[in-house]
């Protein structure tokens, strides 16, 4: 009886990560798109972000109590440990996506070159592409995409130091440019780690064994 309730409750952590993967890619995908595109989706995006913060409390304490109430071992425990750290990272997606439509508020009227467009929108896409590869490896346990991400991780990563040199070499005339470039590339990178991380967790839970893609 406590296995099959302790399965029970190791398949709603399962579906409460599965659905914040859909929000979480969906949050980040519309902040990155009003910078690009126009339009103010901060509210939206707030909420969404709200939303991820507590589906995180709650997948927390599902999972605290199942290890309490059950005493989970050996693959089970790997499951709950990873998925609470799994959870909180793609909560941190719906903070920065929220950072980033934020930023864009504040700066109402910014008008963004086209190169700033082009530049932010390789590097948009890829950290797009990193988040969605993160949570489909974590939802099919396929390892093998891994080092996929692992290249995107290496691109974002050298997008981010170029675009700061750049900045440093040649600072824009105006503040704003600078401020706004240089938080929302901070942002991406950020999201790409937060995807490796998922990545890391994932490949403990499947073989018991830690690893580290940065």
């Amino acid at each position: 009886m406590s296995k099959s309730m302790l399965d029970k409750g190791l398949k709603e952590v399962e579906e409460i990560i599965s659905e914040m993967s859909d929000l979480a890619e969906r949050t980040v995908k519309a902040s990155i798109e009003a910078f690009l595109e126009g339009g103010s989706v901060e509210v939206q995006v707030r909420a969404w972000s709200d939303a991820l913060r507590s589906m995180y409390n709650d997948l927390e304490e599902k999972a605290v109590d199942l290890l309490a109430r059950y005493n989970p071992v050996a693959k089970d425990l790997r499951f709950l440990k990873a998925s609470m750290k799994i959870a909180y990272d793609l909560s941190r997606f719906g903070r920065y996506a929220f950072d980033i439509s934020h930023t864009v508020h504040l700066l109402d009227g910014y008008v963004k070159s086209g190169e700033e467009v082009s530049f932010l929108r390789e590097m948009g896409n890829k950290t797009l592409e990193m988040l969605k590869l993160s949570t489909e490896i974590y939802k099919t346990k396929n390892l093998e995409l891994i080092d996929k991400l692992y290249s995107l991780e290496g691109e974002v990563d050298n997008l981010y130091i170029s675009h700061l040199k750049e900045m440093a070499r040649n600072p824009p005339k105006k503040t704003e440019i600078l401020i706004v470039s240089t938080l929302l590339t901070r942002h991406l990178e950020r999201i790409g780690d937060h995807a490796c991380y998922i990545a890391e967790e994932t490949h403990y839970m499947v073989t018991g064994r830690q690893m580290y893609l940065r």
